[in-house]
C-alpha cells in the first residue's frame, strides 16, 4: 500500500512566507512537497541484480524501492542516472538521478508527481540558482518545474545533499496549460531546432512538422514577413520573457547563448510553441552580460532579434520584469528564505558543510546585486543604433569593458610604449579573460581590427581560439598570438545577415603570460563585396 503522507504538516508550512510558499490557500499536494521547510529523506534500495543492469547501462531505467521521509514507499519505481558534460558522476561517485514512480508500476506518484530529478547540484555549490531562476520565470509566466531539496541514500551509502526538480512529465504540463495533449520536446545538447529532437509526449514521435515551421518562419529574410511568420508559430510574449529572463539571470547555458538546456511545449490551444528554461545551475555569473545581446546562437533569439518589432517587444518585456520580476528586496529576501531551508539540511549532514554554505549565500546575494545594479545602469541607457562610419569606411570602438571567466586574471589600462592599453595578465592557469564591446551594425561584411602586443603567452587551446586574439562573442577565431610579439595588427572577419547587436571580443586564453590591446586602434571597416 502507497502512503501520501510526506512527514511535513501543513499547519508547520502555513507558517512559512509567501516567497517560498504563495497563497496558503491554493495548497495542493504537490504544492506541500515543494514548499517543505525541511529537506526531504529519499531512501532508494536497488536490488543486485538491476543494480548491475545500472552499472552496465547508467541512462536506461532499472528498478528501485523509494522511501521519501520514512512514510511514502514506492515499489519498482524507475530509478537510472542523468547529468551533462559539467555534472554527470558515476554510480560509485554522486551520482544525479531520475525518479519515474510510475516508471514500472503504473499509477504510482509521489504527491500527483510522476517523475522527480535528483541533482547532485555539482556545478552549483550553492544549491539555490535552480529553485531562484525557476521561481522567477514562473513570476513571468513562463513555466519552470518546481524545486526543493533532499538527503539521498543509495543501496546503503549516504550520498549527501541533493536539489530536487520537478520532472518534465504530464503532471507538469498539466499545471502549465489547459490542454496537456501536445508535443512536449526535449532540445537536446548544444542543438537547434532544426535538429530532430525527442518527443516525450504527444502523437507520432517522427512528426515534428511543428518545429520544421518554426525554423522556416526563423529563416525567413525578409524582417516583417519574418516577424508575421514566427507569430503565427510562436507565443512571441512568453517568448521574449524566457529571453529577458535568460539574459537577465546571465543564463550563459541556455537557448539565447547557447542552444541548450531547454524544452518547447506546442499549446493545443493557441497552436503555439512555448519554450521552456532548464538546466538552470550556473547563474548569476561573474563579468558583465550585455543587456541587449549580440552574436546570438539560438536561431529563434537571433532571428525574433533581428527584426524592429522584435527588438521593440524585448525592450517592453525587458522594463517590465525588471520592476515586476527582477525586484531587488524580493530576490534577496527569498535567497534568504531557501537558504534558511537548505541550512537545516546540511546541518543534519554535517555542520561544517553548513557553516560553509553560508558563504555561498553570501557570494549568490552578491552576484545578484551586481547584476540587478549592472541592469538597471544599461535600462537607463537608449537602445544602441548602428554605428557611424568615417568616409573611409572605418570607426574606432572606445567603450570597452572587462569581463573574467576564470582563472583570477589581473585587467587594467595601463600605458606601454606611449600607448593607451587595454592589459590582460594570467596570473593562474586555464585563464580566460576579456575585454568586451557590444556594438549595433547593419547587413554587410566588416573587418575587426586591433594593435596587440604579448609577452610569455603559453595558449590554452579553447575551441573559441589559442592565445590571444580577436572574435565576436559565440562565434570562433583563427587568429592568435602565443609566445612573444611586438606590436603587430589582428583581424577577424565577421558577416551580419540582418542589423544585429554584436559583442566584440579582445581576450586571453591562457596559462601564463600577458597581452596588451592598443587603446585607440580597435576599429571597424566596411569590406566590399
Amino acid at each position: 500500500m502507497i502512503s501520501h503522507l510526506l512527514g511535513v504538516s501543513l499547519a508547520v508550512l502555513l507558517l512559512a512566507t509567501p516567497h517560498v510558499l504563495g497563497a496558503a490557500q491554493k495548497l495542493s499536494e504537490r504544492d506541500v512537497f515543494f514548499a517543505a521547510t525541511n529537506a526531504h529523506t529519499f531512501v532508494i534500495q536497488i536490488p543486485p541484480g538491476e543494480y548491475a543492469k545500472l552499472r552496465k547501462d547508467n541512462r536506461a531505467y532499472v528498478k528501485c524501492d523509494v522511501t521519501v521521509d520514512g512514510t511514502f514507499l514506492a515499489k519498482d519505481c524507475g530509478v537510472h542516472l542523468k547529468g551533462g558534460a559539467g555534472s554527470f558522476r558515476n554510480l560509485d561517485d554522486k551520482p544525479a538521478l531520475t525518479l519515474s514512480f510510475g516508471k514500472f508500476q503504473e499509477g504510482q506518484k509521489l504527491a500527483g508527481i510522476h517523475k522527480l530529478h535528483l541533482n547532485n547540484s555539482v556545478q552549483d555549490p550553492s544549491y539555490m540558482t535552480e529553485n531562484l531562476c525557476a521561481w522567477l520565470f514562473d513570476k513571468a509566466g513562463v513555466p519552470a518545474p518546481k524545486v526543493t531539496w533532499g538527503r539521498v541514500k543509495l543501496n546503503g551509502r549516504d550520498l549527501g545533499f541533493f536539489v530536487v526538480k520537478e520532472g518534465y512529465a504530464k503532471d507538469f504540463i498539466h499545471r502549465n496549460f489547459k490542454d496537456a495533449t501536445g508535443n512536449f520536446y526535449d532540445g537536446g545538447f548544444c542543438q537547434d531546432i532544426d535538429a530532430k529532437k525527442r518527443k516525450t509526449a504527444g502523437d507520432n514521435p517522427d512528426d515534428q512538422s511543428d518545429l520544421k515551421e518554426l525554423a522556416l518562419a526563423a529563416r525567413e529574410p525578409d524582417p516583417a514577413k519574418r516577424w508575421a511568420a514566427l507569430g503565427e508559430r510562436l507565443d512571441m510574449e512568453r517568448f521574449a520573457a524566457f529571453t529577458v529572463l535568460e539574459v537577465f539571470t546571465g543564463h550563459w547555458d541556455g537557448y539565447t547563448h547557447n542552444r541548450n538546456n531547454y524544452r518547447m511545449y506546442h499549446d493545443p490551444r493557441t497552436d503555439k510553441l512555448v519554450f521552456i528554461p532548464s538546466g538552470m545551475d550556473q547563474m548569476f555569473g561573474g563579468g558583465q552580460h550585455a543587456l541587449r545581446p549580440g552574436g546570438l546562437n539560438g536561431m529563434v533569439t537571433a532571428a525574433f532579434m533581428q527584426t524592429p518589432a522584435g527588438r521593440a517587444l524585448y525592450e517592453q518585456q525587458a522594463k517590465k520584469l525588471f520592476t515586476s520580476v527582477f525586484g531587488l528586496e524580493d530576490m534577496l529576501a527569498h535567497v534568504n528564505e531557501i537558504g534558511a531551508v537548505i541550512q537545516s539540511g546540511l546541518v543534519a549532514i554535517s555542520p561544517n558543510a553548513a557553516r560553509g554554505h553560508q558563504g555561498q549565500i553570501a557570494g549568490l546575494r552578491d552576484r545578484i546585486i551586481g547584476r540587478h545594479r549592472d541592469i538597471a545602469r544599461q535600462l537607463a541607457e537608449p537602445p544602441p543604433e548602428p554605428i557611424k562610419f568615417a568616409a573611409d569606411g572605418t570607426t574606432q570602438i572606445k567603450r570597452w569593458e572587462a569581463k573574467q571567466d576564470s582563472g583570477d586574471p589581473q585587467q587594467d589600462q595601463p600605458k606601454v610604449d606611449g600607448h593607451a592599453t587595454y592589459h590582460i595578465l594570467a596570473k593562474n592557469r586555464g585563464t580566460v579573460a576579456s575585454w568586451r564591446a557590444p556594438v549595433t551594425l547593419p547587413a554587410g561584411k566588416y573587418r575587426f581590427t586591433a594593435r596587440v602586443k604579448c609577452a610569455g603567452i603559453q595558449p590554452v587551446n579553447d575551441p573559441p581560439g589559442i592565445g590571444a586574439g580577436l572574435r565576436i562573442s559565440g562565434g570562433q577565431r583563427t587568429n592568435k598570438l602565443v609566445g612573444n610579439s611586438d606590436w603587430t595588427t589582428l583581424e577577424h572577419l565577421i558577416e551580419i545577415a540582418g542589423t544585429d547587436e554584436i559583442v566584440l571580443v579582445a581576450e586571453l586564453r591562457a596559462n601564463k603570460g600577458e597581452v596588451w590591446f592598443d587603446s585607440d586602434s580597435f576599429k571597424i571597416g566596411k569590406v566590399k563585396n
